[in-house]
């Protein structure tokens, strides 16, 4: 592999990292995908899992009142 600089940062780099998703090379600060914000990855997540959203009750938030309320 030769040099290149590092697509988030712009540091030059003599070994680069490739992400296995995006294929841009990366420093090693930025070679995993959370650290450079891998496009791929999310869209590679939704594939896979779907667009789950979190659904919270308010069973939970009512309790919480309750007990966290008297404090006020």
């Amino acid at each position: 592999m030769k040099a290149a600089k590092c697509a988030y940062c712009g540091e030059m780099q003599d070994m680069p990292f490739e992400c296995n998703y995006c294929k841009d090379p990366f420093c090693a600060e930025h070679r995993l995908p959370e650290e450079h914000r891998c496009v791929k990855l999310s869209q590679l997540r939704v594939k896979r899992f779907g667009e789950r959203k979190v659904i919270r009750d308010k069973g939970n938030a009512g309790f919480f009142k309750k007990m966290f309320g008297k404090f006020r």
